[in-house]
């Protein structure tokens, strides 16, 4: 027999269970459903959604490495089992009298099954695969198990089979299957930054946000005078200076050096050595490593405003479109990624590796920024980044990703990063031409490819 502590509650037609199980009994119990029912339809949908990578890189990391290990409950089907359910009268105990109207004493119980039943996984197979995994000896992740892991408590929903005919019975846990997975939506990318605390980047992010004083924001409200705290796209004529995804952006560029480009970050505890990025964003690093990161940050943006003096003014006066010199491409998020990008790449060619950044060398680094004409009706960028579609100007929609990496090599040419022949040259030349919209003379993409090379000079 199978006895679990529990809460017995119901929604909708279904009545279901709240049980505390260990975790070395949700291993050896629960299932998946093609383990347990013939029903192709439910465990065909069931298989596609395993990842088994993200089962071993990701969550069995997790459990394996964080103390502070969480998991939400899982969603199980019953089958079979003769489940019974034994409430406990709390309000019997005079202690707890008080309680006696308020409907409690049929929530509290003991949920029997004969051990004859049949679990499987309706929500987080994924979950269910990384502690069968770990609790397995079989499986080479097992070394990976924390100590005292198996007597560890989750909370499993137990859903029970109704008295229904077989296929109705399938179609409704087909149905619950589908409304659990359908329904679900993952946190959005700003929560995730300003939540996370063990993403670096989203760590130092709100640290600029809080501290930097050209993002500094001391309200109580979470919001920033600088940075639209929710999506990415701005308006015109809107104050914020960026939105906080392209701000995360821009900082994991700019901190992505040439020596940490691949493996090169410092992991946290329980990383062996140096890591990839996306090792690094998954655990919390040692806080004398983040404020070295947070120092070298603001050197980066100190720099990027020394050689940009505009970057401190009003921001709601460089998003104009419709008026030129009052249309600025660093004040646009495809724009300030496109600035982190070639930033980088000019410290990554000033710097020689160092180790600590110095103010100086940083700046000198970004200084050929200065030379660039950043408005968006200037001969770079105007047809080509800023489009006029029937007579209204716009940022590029169609075809952006592929204007977007011309744009960054001509910029790479202009301020000297890249040397190009004659043939490249030329061919660069054509492709930002062909580009364009809509088409233009070819005296005025001579005129303004002239230009071009003036700034490059």
């Amino acid at each position: 027999m199978n006895l679990y502590p529990a809460l017995q509650a119901q929604m909708g037609t279904w009545k279901y269970y709240i049980a505390k199980m260990k975790m070395k009994e949700v291993a050896k119990e629960v299932d998946f459903a093609y383990d347990v029912y013939d029903d192709r339809t439910l465990s065909d949908a069931i298989q596609r959604d395993l990842d088994e990578g993200r089962v071993k890189k990701e969550i069995v990391t997790f459990l394996s490495r964080r103390k502070d290990r969480f998991f939400s409950s899982l969603v199980v089907a019953a089958v079979g089992g003769s489940p019974k359910f034994y409430p406990v009268k709390i309000t019997d105990d005079p202690e707890f009298a008080v309680f006696a109207d308020q409907d409690i004493d049929e929530a509290f119980g003991v949920l029997t099954f004969s051990g004859k039943q049949n679990y499987y996984a309706l929500d987080g197979q994924h979950r269910l695969k990384s502690i069968k995994s770990l609790l397995d000896p079989n499986d080479p992740l097992s070394a990976k198990c924390p100590d005292g892991f198996g007597e560890e408590q989750i909370s499993v929903l137990i859903v029970l089979k109704r008295d229904e005919p077989e296929e109705q019975f399938l179609q409704s846990y087909r149905r619950l299957f589908s409304s659990l997975n359908r329904y679900a939506k993952p946190t959005s990318h700003d929560t995730n930054i300003i939540m996370d605390e063990d993403d670096a980047f989203a760590i130092l992010t709100r640290r600029l946000i809080s501290s930097y004083p050209s993002f500094q924001w001391t309200g109580k409200e979470i919001k920033s005078a600088q940075v639209q705290m929710k999506g990415k796209n701005l308006r015109e004529k809107e104050a914020y200076f960026t939105s906080l995804q392209t701000l995360y952006s821009m900082n994991k560029t700019l901190l992505t050096s040439k020596a940490r480009a691949g493996v090169g970050w410092k992991g946290g505890d329980g990383d062996e050595g140096e890591v990839d990025i996306k090792a690094f964003t998954r655990f919390r690093p040692e806080e004398e490593y983040l404020d070295l990161l947070y120092k070298e940050l603001t050197t980066y943006w100190s720099a990027l405003r020394e050689a940009l003096p505009a970057l401190d003014e009003d921001s709601s006066v460089h998003k104009d479109h419709a008026v030129e010199g009052k249309d600025s491409l660093i004040f646009w998020p495809i724009g300030q990624e496109l600035l982190a990008s070639i930033a980088r790449r000019l410290l990554n060619e000033h710097l020689d590796g160092d180790d600590e950044v110095s103010p100086e060398k940083a700046k000198n680094a970004l200084l050929p920024l200065a030379k660039v004409n950043w408005n968006l009706h200037g001969p770079i960028w105007r047809f080509f980044l800023l489009v006029n579609i029937d007579g209204t100007w716009k940022m590029r929609n169609e075809g952006r990703a592929e204007a977007m990496k011309l744009a960054e090599q001509i910029l790479g040419w202009m301020v000297g990063i890249d040397e190009l022949n004659e043939d490249d040259l030329k061919k660069l030349r054509l492709q930002w031409q062909a580009r364009l919209v809509p088409a233009q003379e070819k005296k005025d993409m001579d005129a303004a490819w002239l230009e071009i090379e003036k700034m490059r000079r």
